[in-house]
């Protein structure tokens, strides 16, 4: 099978703060990150691609299962978990009575919020599944970087609807938070490793350095309480498949409002 690699990575983080709705008061300081996020977004659809595939981490507190889990439209996303009743229908618009309401007939669950988050974007940027298909992947977040790395040589390779995938031109939202420990408000306090991973994260992907992603330490990034390791982990899988080893990388936001390391970066195949 061929390993077609993605035509655009497009990376954004997963606050559900992001969603005016449930930033309240303090929606306006996230207006540069929900543009940045945006754009990113937006940019999967002006590649051409016929497909995006949205690689999210699995939160284990909600879902236990260490198994991997899969969407497609029609469904919604609800933030009502997080406090907020926004609820947002991908594809066609669900009923709450839906057994889809959240989560798709398949049976796979309610999303997580990597996903959920993921959502809101897509609809955001103007995505309609009925023009671009959609699916959404959620790995366990204790997946180890090597079984990560191949999960994103099988996307890589994989055919869809009945297609070879070198004829089906995709693209990749890849959803993760950096460190959550930067300063003694942050959810995991203060950690001084905290700021220099977020810095060498960020210059990774500002160079489209899939090998430096590829090394994460997983010991490491659950210390700190990072949420996108094996989501971005896949990712490099993804982009170091088949014969492409030329991209661009380019970071357009990197800061740790509320002591969390958020990141929105683009890595095109050149």
């Amino acid at each position: 099978m061929d390993a077609v690699p993605p035509l655009r990575v497009a990376f954004c983080p997963h606050p559900p703060v992001i969603v005016p709705e449930l930033a309240g008061g303090a929606a306006a300081e996230l207006d540069e990150l929900r543009y940045a996020a945006t754009d990113a977004v937006r940019s999967l659809v002006d590649c051409s691609a016929e497909r995006i595939v949205v690689i999210g981490t699995d939160d284990p507190s909600t879902d236990p299962d260490p198994t991997e889990r899969v969407w497609r439209p029609p469904l919604s996303a609800s933030f009502r978990p997080w406090g907020a009743a926004v609820d947002v229908p991908l594809g066609a618009p669900l009923d709450p009575a839906s057994p889809a309401f959240g989560a798709t007939s398949t049976g796979a669950g309610r999303l997580p919020l990597s996903l959920t988050v993921a959502t809101w974007l897509l609809t955001r940027a103007g995505v309609d599944p009925a023009r671009t298909a959609v699916e959404m992947v959620a790995v366990p977040a204790g997946t180890p970087p090597g079984q990560c790395r191949r999960r994103g040589r099988l996307l890589a390779g994989s055919a869809a609807a009945g297609r070879r995938a070198a004829d089906r031109p995709w693209a990749a939202l890849v959803m993760g938070d950096g460190s959550a420990c930067r300063g003694p408000a942050s959810p995991g306090y203060q950690d001084d490793r905290a700021e220099p991973f977020d810095d060498e994260v960020a210059a990774a992907l500002a160079a489209a350095d899939h090998r430096t992603i590829a090394r994460l330490d997983p010991a490491l990034t659950g210390s700190l309480r990072v949420a996108g390791r094996a989501a971005w982990q896949v990712a490099a899988g993804t982009v170091a498949a088949g014969d492409v080893i030329d991209w661009t990388g380019r970071l357009t936001y990197y800061a740790a409002p509320y002591g969390v390391a958020y990141f929105v970066a683009s890595w095109d195949r050149n």
